[in-house]
């Protein structure tokens, strides 16, 4: 078995970058785009990007004095401890050793340094599926690469780790390595919450029940070990991670619920986000089982699992686009110009986030980032408009066609007047 699973892992990647010229040209592109990403973000640059992992240190370490401290025990962070760990790496390099200009500048240089092997695993697994699915491998640039979220938000908050857990989980799991699959999975989990939402997906997608029981018990046990130390030493500020920062009052952002609610009288952002959530859950629960009551392929029940949730959670923030990217990289069938456009108004939401600051006197509609109905929600909620269109249109042929002839008809006049001699 360690024979044949070294493919998974560095010796698998390493073989494939010398024998695979396509592949090491990808990687080439991919590093240096991942320099420039990071350099944008940098802090000694003029003028510097704006990055959660630049705050994290001068919310925590600058203002809070929790360097070195350990989260979920001394203080509160809303991430898993897979990011806490990579905190506390950058943390304690950049105290001990604060060689690029100062410690805030050195913090940051290594959280960069840290990501870049999970950048370029998920490049690296997201290949491999292609061709396991014979997919065209020109999608990584086409739906990643070349994408403006990759640059703006590619080294901005931690996704890529998200991502390399999540396609690596995938890929064993197609590979029937379901304990591998399940240990992976719940690696994403510790890293964000957010992949959980697969585990429905993929325990319907198992042979029986012992296995279904058997993938549960492996993922559970996983996360009790991490978690149960920091409950043991200090409960109160370990159940924070599910209850603080991102706990259940958290406001309703960048989502076309908001518009629902506001239109619906129930509230703004703030006074309507419990009738958001529920009305988020509500509908995400609902496509989720849809998907597994489906006669799809377990692959495409994990992939509609991931288009339910970010087609209607209450909180969509434009970082989190990184954790689509392979999702939609293994979707075939998700029309190029709608994802496109989706990442040109991904890019708006940073692009014109701080334009209150500079311009006070412009209406609110343009100043106010969270105005249901201004320009950053807009562009935000357009976004995840097409994602939801996604889980409905990517995995149905006829409404694909149904779709196409509509197109062609509504064109078709213009056409006409087109061809027409004058």
């Amino acid at each position: 078995m360690g024979l044949a699973m070294w493919r998974y892992g560095f010796r698998g990647f390493w073989g494939l970058t010398l024998r695979d010229t396509e592949f090491r040209l990808m990687l080439l592109v991919a590093s240096t785009l991942w320099i420039y990403t990071s350099i944008l973000k940098f802090p000694f640059v003029v003028p510097s990007n704006y990055s959660d992992v630049g705050w994290l240190w001068i919310r925590d370490v600058y203002q809070g004095h929790h360097n070195l401290q350990i989260p979920y025990v001394d203080y509160e962070l809303e991430y898993p401890q897979v990011i806490g760990a990579i905190l506390l790496i950058g943390q304690a390099v950049s105290t001990y050793f604060p060689i690029v200009v100062d410690q805030y500048n050195t913090f940051v240089v290594v959280e960069s340094l840290l990501q870049y092997p999970f950048m370029i695993g998920t490049i690296y697994n997201l290949y491999i599926l292609c061709g396991r699915l014979r997919l065209n491998k020109k999608r990584l640039y086409l739906y990643m690469l070349s994408t403006l979220t990759f640059v703006v938000y590619g080294f901005y908050n931690w996704d890529f780790i998200v991502t390399y857990f999540v396609t690596l989980s995938i890929w064993l799991y197609l590979d029937k390595r379901f304990d591998a699959s399940s240990l992976t999975l719940t690696a994403a989990v510790l890293t964000k919450f957010i992949p959980g939402l697969m585990l429905p997906a993929m325990l319907a997608g198992l042979p029986n029940n012992r296995a279904r029981l058997r993938f549960t018990l492996i993922a559970a046990s996983l996360w009790i070990a991490v978690n149960a130390p920091f409950a043991a030493a200090n409960f109160g500020m370990w159940i924070k991670l599910f209850t603080g920062y991102s706990g259940p009052n958290h406001q309703l952002q960048n989502t076309w619920i908001s518009w629902v609610i506001t239109t619906a009288g129930l509230g703004d952002i703030i006074s309507g986000a419990r009738a958001g959530h529920i009305l988020s859950f509500g509908i995400i629960g609902y496509l989720i089982l849809r998907a597994i009551a489906s006669k799809r392929s377990p692959l495409e029940k994990i992939l509609l699992s991931w288009y339910a949730w970010y087609g209607a959670i209450y909180l969509f923030d434009p970082q989190m686009f990184i954790q689509l990217f392979p999702i939609v990289i293994l979707t075939p069938n998700f029309n190029f110009l709608f994802y496109r456009l989706a990442d040109v108004l991904n890019s708006f939401i940073i692009l014109f986030y701080f334009i209150g600051s500079s311009h006070p006197e412009f209406p609110r509609y343009l100043t106010d980032q969270l105005t249901p109905f201004g320009l950053i929600n807009m562009s935000a909620a357009l976004r995840q408009l097409i994602f939801l269109g996604g889980y409905f249109v990517c995995f149905n042929p006829k409404l694909q066609i149904r779709l196409k002839h509509w197109a062609i008809t509504l064109t078709s006049p213009l056409q006409e007047a087109h061809l027409r001699p004058a």
